[in-house]
């Protein structure tokens, strides 16, 4: 194969990649744009705010991964992966603190006895 097909082919692939992150990266600049308006975030109960500030937080951080990426860092070496683990347990946290305050259903007692006692009665033989 002739060499500067090679290289044609490599800057092809490499300008295709690059040209895929411009557009990834619009549409979240695009996206974080609109989720910021202090509108929105005033009308949010206090639950919805922590998952928006942690949501907020976490595509930030991603950001800055990707960054490190395309500057040829090592992510996983970089303080960003301390961070985003973080982020993580806090994310779990929260979901755990919303999981507990839901209305936990409590079954009554008398009424179950009633419906096994109904469900199992038997008419008695007529004399």
């Amino acid at each position: 194969m002739d060499p500067d097909f090679e290289e044609l082919s490599h800057d092809t692939e490499i300008i295709a990649k690059i040209k895929q992150l411009r557009d990834v990266t619009l549409r979240i600049e695009d996206t974080m744009k609109l989720a910021t308006h202090p509108e929105i975030y005033e009308k949010l109960s206090n639950t919805d705010k922590i998952q928006y500030n942690l949501l907020m937080s976490y595509c930030l951080n991603s950001m800055f991964w990707m960054y490190l990426r395309t500057e040829g860092i090592d992510p996983t070496k970089h303080r960003i992966k301390m961070e985003n683990d973080r982020l993580k347990k806090c994310m779990t946290h929260a979901k755990q603190i919303n999981d507990r305050n839901l209305p936990i259903r409590r079954l009554n007692k008398d009424a179950a006895q009633r419906f096994i006692r109904n469900g199992l009665w038997e008419m008695k033989n007529k004399t």
